[in-house]
């Protein structure tokens, strides 16, 4: 209680200071009165009496400040009024105080919001039991049902496994139709991954199999937002594909699998008698590790699952799952080509910090050597060395917590913006949220530069040396020590932005490359829409007369020039390949054959995309079903097949269709940028729409002078007006999924430019606070110099001289380690070397040449001194 009573009492003393005082006051008055009363009595005049108390209780002043002493809040208080002066000196100096603030705020913002991402993809545990013990099997998502039926019943270092893929489904409700994505997957999914759902229950054995009643597991954002959180949700059924389903579960909030992206899940129908069961392949295989097993045995295990494998089936050499074995942590399955790019960032962003912190330290350093003088006169009035110390380190920490907040603000305000621009897939960004240890261990970082900075003058105080005025040695010794110092850190910091600017010009000129790529088509001013038809209640014909008559009404859209549709956009979209068996060649028959995506499409498509048809013809109005088969291949595929040959008239096979009758070549379509715009172009077979079997789903491209949203409504409404329970999915332009493509080299490049800009910029206020501080030490100097004969030439190149040793001995640090580091931007560039000598020397020549502008002004300065008025001071 005594303890309370005194935090108490020391907490009015701070909070209620005013009342205290008054209380203080008071209390002496009572004293002084009551000896007044007391001389009073023993005969005194009251004037008289009222003299003697006063004399006898002495000079109250002193009484009073050994009162407060006893209350223990000087220290805060002492602070206080520290924290008051270092606000006073921020003000002073404005320009210098928002410089450093800002320097370092940005830095520590991007920091921490690109830790916070790192943190959330590559560390955060995912919403899985043990994720270290699932392992995703090689040829992800191209497993078939037989081959998974197959393998489950021979695993050994597996306790058990599932199998998933992803498709598309409609939810229908009374109002209108709506595409989600939708994981397909085992009925053991969830318990191999060890997830429980928030209400109901999750998939039971046999639900995958033919005979089972639909069910499916809704994901809590599909649940609140689709449903509206509807807490009597399982058990209800609700309408997919047009197919009443009921709802056994409702994961909880912040369950993903395999991305964020996906909605739902629905049980596979692993049905041996299907076509698709014994087709193609499109499932990915997730096992769980025995308890006690080696890497080395799970490498064993996948080897006799290989060969197993090898036993039973029969692979075309295009995807032999006999070769090439292997497994995946499920982490490094979803997270993919992001994390190499992220940990390049979060390089850069920690190399731009510790620049900020060096920046910030040298203006500190600077401003704090500057005020010796005035310590020395603080000294001399009286103050106490430790209390000046205290007043250094408070300015110090109190720079740095400001610097910090406006971080934090920065970071806070920017992350989901920064979220949005980074080369984030899958939905990722979604998963992600702000670190705040990363902010923590930031900001400690922060206090840490600025103590740091403290430690040098406050060394110097105690110890002595800047107590005096007259103490000019000491004067002159420390800024001797702060000058190397600062070498030191302009040097580094010009080491940085080096290695921060190279990386921007790689990129840029990479980008560059990238863009003067041909991608054989024209993307500008053509918009895809996809268009889902899912449902049993959809027949083929059904589908068919949808994608006819859309596509005839959508080309009297106002401003469409042509019209056309693919089962998968260029660039955007993989999948849909398969081998294909070329007649009178053996060796490209059977296992053999090449293999080609397959793309149905409309005669108007070629048109509609800018694809030139460069030998034989295109696809005509005639090419229906009925009529003979017909189809045309990519320019590659025509060299591959027929080399020295006409590839007109040439037939060929493939298994991508029930109609397996043998199709004849009509034509080649030039070379295109099919599924990327770095990599090798794949062989692309063109059939006709109206004689493949209808899809679910079909794209929809329109060539249009018109915008975006004046297309999109329009093609909406003729949709729902043809076919109700049709959906429209992504609409997008082909300019953005080219952009699309390219996101990752475009982000990148966004970030390191930004990153090389503010580098150029500290490194510029790094050499210039240098050289001024210099030029403001030595201004008696320059003055005795040019008195004695030195011409403000010499001076100039003297004072600029000096000021670029530091920047030239960084600059060469940072291209060696540039060079050193270049395998780390190596797989991240297209048509430009890492070690690029055109990029190298244009980011050692901005730094160099930056900061000789950077040193000009105070040369300049320098050089116009009065040596009159210098020896005059002296």
């Amino acid at each position: 209680m005594r303890f309370l009573r005194n935090l108490l009492f020391r907490l009015r003393a701070i909070l209620r200071p005013g009342a205290m005082e008054r209380e203080l006051r008071d209390e002496f008055a009572f004293h002084v009165e009551m000896e007044t009363r007391k001389l009073v009595a023993q005969g005194l005049t009251p004037a008289a009496a009222a003299r003697e108390a006063q004399a006898r209780f002495g000079g109250q002043v002193g009484e009073r400040e050994r009162a407060r002493d006893s209350w223990g809040v000087n220290v805060v208080k002492d602070f206080a009024a520290d924290l008051r002066h270092a606000f006073r000196q921020f003000r002073r100096k404005p320009g210098f105080s928002v410089l450093g603030i800002l320097t370092l705020a940005l830095g520590l913002g991007a920091t921490v919001g690109l830790t916070g991402v790192v943190r959330s993809v590559l560390i955060r545990p995912l919403p899985v039991s043990d994720e270290g013990s699932l392992r995703v099997f090689w040829s992800p998502f191209d497993w078939r049902g037989v081959e998974f039926d197959y393998l489950r019943e021979r695993i050994r270092a597996f306790s058990s496994l599932a199998a998933y893929s992803s498709d598309g489904t409609t939810l229908r409700t009374e109002a209108a139709s709506s595409v989600l994505l939708m994981g397909v997957t085992s009925a053991e999914l969830f318990e191999v991954i060890g997830a429980r759902p928030l209400m109901g229950r999750t998939f039971r054995s046999g639900e995958d199999r033919p005979g089972a009643e639909p069910v499916t597991v809704l994901s809590y954002g599909m649940w609140q937002q689709e449903l509206g959180g509807d807490k009597g949700i399982v058990g209800k059924r609700i309408v997919l594909d047009g197919k009443p389903t009921t709802v056994i579960g409702v994961m909880p909030r912040g369950f993903f699998f395999p991305t964020p992206e996906y909605r739902l899940w629905r049980p596979l129908n692993l049905d041996p008698a299907s076509g698709q069961y014994q087709g193609n392949g499109w499932l990915a295989l997730l096992g769980r590790v025995r308890p006690g097993m080696t890497d080395a045995g799970v490498r064993e295990d996948i080897q006799a699952l290989a060969r197993a494998l090898g036993e039973r089936f029969t692979y075309p050499a295009a995807w032999d799952k006999t070769k090439g074995a292997s497994s995946q942590t499920l982490r490094e399955s979803l997270v993919g080509d992001t994390r190499p790019a992220l940990l390049l960032l979060l390089g850069a962003g920690v190399l731009l910090l510790l620049m900020a912190c060096a920046n910030v330290a040298a203006l500190l350093l600077a401003r704090t050597t500057d005020r010796t003088h005035e310590i020395a006169l603080r000294a001399a009035l009286g103050a106490g060395r430790g209390r000046l110390a205290r007043q250094i380190v408070t300015e110090s920490l109190a720079f740095s917590l400001l610097a910090g907040g406006i971080g934090l603000g920065l970071a806070t305000l920017g992350f989901r913006v920064l979220v949005a621009s980074l080369p984030l897939q899958n939905g990722l960004g979604a998963a992600v949220s702000l670190d705040w240890t990363a902010f923590a261990g930031a900001l400690a970082l922060s206090v840490v530069v600025g103590l740091g900075v403290a430690v040098a003058p406050v060394r110097d105080l105690l110890q002595g040396r800047l107590t005096g005025l007259g103490n000019e040695r000491g004067v002159r010794g420390m800024a001797r020590g702060t000058g190397r110092v600062h070498a030191v850190l302009v040097g580094g910091e010009a080491a940085v932005a080096v290695l921060l600017i190279v990386g921007a010009m790689l990129f840029i000129r990479s980008v560059g490359r990238l863009l003067a790529v041909d991608l054989g088509f024209e993307p500008h001013g053509v918009v895809a829409v996809d268009v889902a038809a899912y449902g049993s209640d959809l027949s083929p014909a059904d589908r068919s007369r949808l994608y006819r008559e859309m596509t005839a009404r959508a080309a009297g859209i106002p401003g469409v020039a042509s019209v056309g549709l693919i089962n998968r956009l260029p660039i955007r979209d993989g999948g849909w390949q398969g081998p294909v068996s070329v007649e009178g060649k053996p060796d490209l028959s059977g296992a053999q054959g090449p293999n080609s995506l397959y793309r149905p499409v409309t005669p108007g498509y070629f048109t509609t995309m800018g694809l030139a048809v460069v030998k034989g013809r295109g696809l005509e109005e005639t090419d229906r079903a009925g009529s003979p088969r017909v189809g045309l291949v990519s320019q590659s595929f025509a060299a591959r097949a027929w080399p020295g040959q006409d590839p007109v008239g040439q037939r060929l096979r493939t298994g991508m269709t029930r109609d397996t009758s043998a199709l004849t070549v009509i034509g080649v379509v030039e070379e295109a940028k099919v599924t990327s715009i770095s990599g090798v172009n794949p062989f692309v077979l063109y059939v006709a729409s109206e004689q493949a079997d209808p899809p679910e789903g079909e794209i929809l491209v329109l060539r249009t002078a018109a915008t975006l949203d004046q297309v999109v409504g329009p093609v909406r409404r003729l949709v729902h007006e043809i076919e109700p329970r049709a959906a429209i999915g992504r609409v997008t332009t082909m300019d953005q999924a080219v952009s699309g493509a390219m996101a990752e080299p475009l982000r990148l490049r966004f970030f390191l430019s930004l990153f090389g800009v503010l580098a150029l910029a500290l490194g510029v206020v790094g050499v210039y606070s240098v050289v001024s501080y210099s030029v403001a030490r030595r201004q008696t100097e320059f003055g005795v110099r040019m008195a004695l004969g030195a011409t403000p030439g010499q001076v100039l190149q003297q004072v600029v001289g000096k000021g670029l040793l530091p920047v030239a001995a960084g600059t060469g640090l940072g291209i060696v380690a540039a060079v050193a580091l270049a395998r780390v931007a190596a797989r991240f560039l297209f048509g430009v070397t890492a070690t690029d000598p055109l990029s190298i020397g244009l980011a050692g020549g901005a730094l160099l040449l930056s900061g000789t502008l950077a040193a000009l002004l105070p040369a300049w300065r320098a050089a116009r001194v009065s040596p009159t008025e210098s020896l005059r001071a002296e």
